[in-house]
């Protein structure tokens, strides 16, 4: 037998990889598949799986192992006759040598040209197996193609901690590469957020990985995040010896992308302008192409992995291209001239799609839009970022205003009044230089240009008090809505300023001026409902019950809340039903009724939980936290919840009233000293690690009223359970724990599984607690 793996590698370690490899390794076993084929993006690891595969699969080929290296071909023809070389050599003199292997290292750009030469020969040579790697599959028949992905990266990370990602296989690898580098570099409480940062920022794609560890050289930890952050990704380089294509970033990426025809060259650039991919439909929508060449372009872009087709979980696939390729399609863009009208294209679509959302973002549907909104949020700013530079003002604004619901559910709070307030300025100048002067005739301000640039302002000064309400800068809320009634006076437009002087209602309220605030609030809602306007009604209905709750009569505060939740119900209105909802519960809590306070709260965490609200739910959470706090067995739950809130609202910036704070902070402090330090710590890091999409689901999967006799049955632990859970307890991993019981790994899952589930734990940690407790 001989071989002749000499496959250049960075490193010969595999980080990450061992399913690949069996999953590899099963199908060359099997005499029936004749040719795999490794494919996947340039840079994350095809040709070391398959030259690993080889090595450890030598004994089930002793006709031998032979390579051919084909980007080292001069030519298409050269290629096809270093295969023929290859086999000829490997080829016994009889039949009896038993089954060869022949490794074809890199077929991209070859396929059309050794495709049927590979398919002759595996005809010809039935102890011949093929393992080929490359960008795309050669396509012929009884190809088994293998699809390799970049190395799973550790994803975000609120306060990331060493044994959160010390197991992600991008994280090992980044990791060990940099000991390599600096033998003293270790993965520590101190560096573990900037090595989950790099990992993220390179998408675990493992020569790229390799590259940045390799900068480790010259830059310390921190400052070469912040370069690559720059861009300066696309500058790294490594070793001289590696093969042409892998020794910097952009070698690989020019090496992908070689060969492309015109058309899907514009195709890439269209795309790059977008931030984290666009679905199909967009695609089609924002490339100069006709119809038929943009499904041929994105086909074959698909088919070179320079694109992928990422589903998502609650909106339409996206098409996604990596970072790397993703910086050589914006140089497209410079190169060819074309990259204002791909900017332009990408802005006018966002200020198409957002104009039709717009009237979407309320009723029954809006979960869906909300939600499709929310994914294309920093499309929407490099949209907003290219009319700010082209000087598109008016574009702009309409752009501004339709993202207020978006925004405030998102928490994009301290952004969206930027956004809102720097553009209502610019239109309030742009507006006064358009002014007739004294004694001269009309000009081109007056008339319908002058009243849209008006009803602009109003709606940008409106929901920049909406912001400013949700920051808690209640002072700023009651100016800007105090512009915005004044500006919809002036466009006689009723219905409007009666929405802006509600909601300046409720700021003077807040502010402490609640009588002025509640007449504003009363008058708003008696015009809402002289015009028809049910949904405004509704929302000054919540407004005034929220400002006469605790002081007026409790009557009358029912009676708003129970108009407002029934229109919102039969309108559909989910945000607006949740928010009334929480002041219902508020409400209740006030009166001493916490099964009606519970049940409010529970139905609006769900309502909110549905279109992924981020403002409001922090207040939610600690009410149902307040609720919750002396209930049997659920302080823990309630410190978790109110350090998720925390967390949440030091992201997005939201404040609640002072009452409502000072009743959370003395809760906290009363928790600290019924759990004890050490226990109430770990639940406080544990809320502050909640994400937020499973923050309103840890409130819910608390014990209902009258549920509390379940928990203690549902407790009770199997003999081998009850062995797991202590085991846990001592910190064990699953691995050990399964050797020290002599079990599968996977049993041992299942079992943590259960465990969990019976004691009311979301972290080994809280076993650990529970367990002790119960011992």
């Amino acid at each position: 037998m001989s071989t002749d793996l000499g496959t250049p590698l960075l490193s010969a370690e595999l980080v990450g990889r061992e399913l690949d490899l069996m999953g590899i390794q099963g199908r060359l076993q099997d005499p029936a598949i004749r040719l795999t084929t490794l494919t996947g993006p340039a840079g994350v690891g095809k040709s070391r799986l398959a030259a690993e595969a080889a090595r450890r699969l030598a004994h089930e080929f002793p006709g031998g192992i032979r390579t051919v290296d084909l980007p080292a071909c001069a030519s298409p023809d050269a290629a096809v006759d270093a295969v023929a070389d290859a086999v000829g050599r490997a080829l016994p003199a009889g039949p009896s040598a038993g089954r060869i292997l022949l490794l074809l290292d890199g077929v991209e750009h070859l396929t059309a040209r050794l495709g049927p030469t590979i398919a002759e020969i595996l005809s010809e040579h039935a102890s011949l197996t093929v393992l080929a790697t490359g960008q795309q599959a050669l396509r012929i028949y009884g190809e088994r193609v293998v699809p390799v992905a970049p190395l799973p990266p550790p994803g975000p990370f609120p306060e990331a901690e060493v044994a959160d990602v010390q197991e992600n296989p991008a994280v090992q690898l980044f990791t060990r590469r940099a000991h390599e580098v600096n033998p003293e570099f270790t993965l520590t409480a101190e560096n573990v957020e900037a090595v989950v940062a790099i990992c993220n920022l390179l998408e675990g794609v493992p020569l790229v990985l390799e590259l940045a560890a390799w900068r480790l050289r010259l830059f310390p930890l921190r400052e070469l995040h912040a370069w690559l952050v720059r861009g300066g990704d696309s500058h790294l380089s490594g070793p001289v010896d590696a093969p042409a294509r892998q020794r910097s970033v952009l070698a690989m990426a020019e090496w992908s992308c070689r060969g492309l025809t015109d058309q899907q060259r514009t195709l890439l650039g269209r795309l790059a302008v977008f931030e984290r991919g666009a679905p199909l439909a967009t695609a089609e929508k924002v490339t100069p192409l006709a119809p038929g060449e943009t499904a041929e372009a994105i086909e074959a872009l698909l088919d070179r992995n320079l694109l992928s087709l990422t589903e998502q979980p609650r909106a339409d696939s996206r098409l996604t291209m990596s970072r790397t390729i993703r910086t050589y399609g914006l140089a497209l863009l410079v190169e060819t001239g074309d990259d204002r009208p791909a900017r332009q294209a990408h802005a006018r679509h966002y200020r198409k799609l957002l104009h039709t959302l717009d009237g979407r973002f309320n009723g029954s549907e809006q979960r869906h839009w909300l939600r499709a909104a929310a994914v294309e949020h920093e499309n929407v700013l490099a949209a907003l970022a290219h009319l700010q530079e082209e000087g598109d003002l008016r574009g702009r604004a309409a752009l501004v205003a339709a993202c207020l619901r978006p925004w405030l559910v998102r928490g994009e709070l301290k952004e969206g009044l930027r956004w809102f307030d720097t553009t209502a300025q610019a239109l309030q100048e742009e507006q006064s230089a358009q002014r007739t002067p004294a004694g001269q005739g009309a000009q081109p301000g007056d008339g319908p240009r002058d009243e849209e640039l008006l009803r602009l302002r109003a709606r940008l000064y409106d929901g920049a008090g909406c912001l400013a309400a949700a920051l808690g800068d209640h002072d700023g809320a009651s100016y800007r809505h105090r512009r915005a009634v004044a500006l919809y006076k002036q466009l006689r437009d009723h219905r409007h300023g009666a929405r802006a002087s509600a909601r300046m209602g409720l700021a003077y309220h807040q502010c402490g001026d609640r009588a002025v605030g509640q007449s504003l609030l009363s008058a708003a809602r008696a015009t809402l409902e002289a015009q028809g306007d049910t949904a405004g009604s509704a929302e000054a209905a919540t407004g005034l019950a929220e400002a006469l709750a605790g002081t007026g009569p409790a009557e009358e505060v029912r009676s708003l809340i129970d108009r407002a939740v029934r229109i919102h119900r039969q309108s559909g209105e989910i945000r607006d039903l949740a928010r009334t909802l929480l002041v219902s519960a508020r409400a209740a809590l006030g009166e001493g009724d916490e099964d009606a306070a519970q049940s409010a709260l529970r139905e609006s965490l769900r309502l909110f939980d549905s279109v992924d609200e981020r403002t409001e739910l922090p207040m939610a959470l600690e009410a149902f936290a307040l609720i919750i706090q002396s209930a049997a067995g659920q302080p823990q739950r309630a410190t978790r919840l109110f350090a998720a809130a925390e967390s949440l609202r030091r992201r997005t910036g939201a404040k609640v009233p002072d009452d409502h704070w000072n009743r959370v902070q003395e809760a906290v402090t009363g928790l600290r000293r019924q759990l004890g330090w050490t226990v109430f710590a770990t639940a406080w890091v544990e809320g502050l690690r909640l994400r937020p999409e499973a923050m309103a689901g840890e409130a819910l999967a608390a014990v209902g009223p009258g549920r509390a006799e379940d928990r203690g049955e549902a407790a009770v632990l199997t003999p081998r359970q009850l062995q797991v859970a202590l085991l846990v307890a001592e910190g064990l991993t699953n691995r050990q724990i399964a050797g020290q019981l002599n079990i599968a790994e996977w049993t041992v899952v299942n079992h943590v599984r259960h465990v969990m589930r019976k004691l009311g734990c979301n972290s080994r940690v809280q076993v650990a607690w529970a367990v002790g407790r119960r011992n």
